[in-house]
């Protein structure tokens, strides 16, 4: 019995120490699991003390922030990809109008569409809402510096921005919304606009001054070509004047000498017939002064002597019609006497000579009535457009420095200046052409231009034609036209109304 109970007791034992042995095992797996655990936990907990430390960092950063854009000057709007606004800072509020009410960009940017707030560039066209910077960021597009005009209803003032917008996307790159700045430009554009109409201002004074300049070029070149006119006229009409008296008395005395002479050698016909045999100192005079030789030649020195004082009346009359120094006032005048005398001083340039074969003048002169006109300033006019035409033909037909016509004059048909006048309705036409060379296309919008000249250096003061275009045009309100191509010669065509009253019309 006694051993039967030691037995079990044993088994008991062993069974204890069994149990005791997997008790210690499973507490030294609790205990590492435990351990285990407990490093998890202390590696959890100091993560989230660390993301706690973040959030901490990030929500500063984000008072910071806001705090910034709160007190920027330029406007900021943030909306999500939704259009529903996230920020805006007091700045954005002022200069846009966002009311508090406003929660969304859609409802906002209509309302004030409605208003007629923003406007394109140009101040006039209605900004399209769908153009609004910050839509098209929460579109994805990217906004650089666009400029747009707000007009406050409240306020009777308009504003200048400058609008910069981009787009917000998360870390995956998915389009969350998008942000929007707002740059005051008013001052610059106030600025810009100042200085734009100091610079039109300072382009008109530019301009006005160089009329002025103009104006005076042109007074200046009028009275130096007047008073060298007006001394022209003197010198001509004194020297006119100062011949026309001695060659008046020659020519007044030449009919009654011619009537003395005949009567003379009447004389000495009735001697030779009644007293045929003269004494010998009679005779020997004779013969000395060649009595038959003298009776033949002295009628044709007398006749000579007339010829030449007529023509010298003829000339003395040319320059007193040229001058017209007593005809100083607008009166009726023959405009072919005017063209006659300008042809009569320039003879010596048209007569053949060594240098040139001389120019062939044709006249195809119609039926004119008389001109109301300054009959002094139409010949200047004249002169000077006879004197072009001479010069443009001595360009191509004088001779060479060796005496001998060049080719192309040879091959060329002899010079010629063709003067045409006619008369249509209430006015007078004059046409003056040669066979010149021409006159470049380039050089001919500029011909009437003072100073400018198509002649060699100090061949021509480029006044003569700009005279003439100022005394038809505004002392006669007619009109001096050239027309010409280049190796076909040019035509200088003048019209002058028959009287003031009316205006040339070509």
């Amino acid at each position: 019995m006694n051993d039967t109970n030691h037995v079990t007791e044993s088994q008991e034992v062993e069974q204890l120490r069994a149990q005791v042995v997997a008790l210690e095992e499973l507490l030294e797996v609790y205990e590492q699991e435990t351990l285990e655990k407990s490093v998890r936990l202390e590696a959890a907990l100091v993560d989230l003390q660390e993301r706690a430390q973040q959030l901490a960092y990030s929500e500063e950063a984000l008072r910071v922030l806001k705090s910034i854009l709160e007190s920027m000057g330029d406007g900021v709007m943030v909306a999500d990809e939704a259009g529903r606004f996230l920020f805006i800072n007091p700045a954005a509020k002022q200069v846009l109008g966002v009311q508090p009410d406003s929660s969304s960009l859609e409802q906002w940017t209509t309302q004030q569409a409605n208003l007629g707030s923003f406007y394109l560039p140009d101040a006039k066209t209605p900004y399209p809402t769908e153009q609004f910077p910050l839509v098209r960021a929460i579109h994805g597009e990217a906004v650089n510096a666009t400029e747009m005009l707000v007009r406050s209803p409240q306020k009777d003032e308009s504003i200048w921005l400058s609008a910069t917008a981009r787009s917000l996307r998360d870390d995956s790159g998915i389009l969350c919304g998008g942000v929007a700045v707002f740059h005051n430009i008013t001052t610059i554009k106030q600025t810009e606009e100042a200085l734009r109409q100091s610079e039109g201002r300072s382009r008109e004074q530019a301009q006005r001054l160089k009329q002025t300049l103009r104006t005076l070029q042109d007074t200046q070149s009028k009275l130096v070509q007047s008073e060298k006119m007006s001394s022209l006229g003197q010198l001509v009409a004194g020297v006119a004047h100062e011949i026309n008296n001695p060659i008046n008395f020659i020519y007044g005395n030449i009919h009654p000498a011619e009537q003395y002479v005949q009567d003379l050698l009447h004389l000495v016909d009735l001697y030779q017939q009644y007293y045929p045999e003269p004494l010998p100192a009679i005779q020997t005079e004779i013969e000395t002064m060649d009595l038959s030789f003298l009776r033949a030649d002295l009628p044709k020195l007398l006749s000579s002597m007339r010829i030449g004082s007529d023509r010298i009346r003829q000339i003395v009359l040319s320059l007193r019609n040229f001058s017209r120094l007593d005809e100083a006032g607008m009166k009726p005048s023959d405009l072919h006497e005017g063209i006659d005398s300008s042809l009569l001083m320039l003879q010596n340039r048209l007569k053949p000579n060594a240098e040139s074969p001389g120019i062939q003048i044709v006249q195809h002169y119609g039926k004119l009535p008389l001109v109301e006109c300054y009959a002094g300033q139409i010949n200047q006019v004249f002169m000077n457009l006879l004197v072009n035409a001479v010069d443009a033909l001595a360009e191509t037909h004088n001779a060479q420095p060796n005496g001998q016509l060049s080719s192309k004059a040879v091959d060329s048909p002899l010079p010629t200046i063709t003067i045409i006048t006619e008369c249509s309705d209430t006015q007078v036409i004059v046409r003056i052409r040669d066979n010149g060379p021409g006159i470049s296309p380039s050089a001919l919008p500029r011909l009437f231009d003072p100073f400018f000249t198509t002649k060699s250096v100090g061949q021509g003061t480029g006044l003569g034609l700009y005279i003439s275009y100022q005394i038809i045009a505004e002392q006669h309100r007619g009109s001096l036209e050239c027309h010409s191509e280049p190796g076909q010669g040019a035509e200088f065509q003048v019209c002058i109304p028959v009287q003031q009253t009316t205006v040339c019309r070509v």
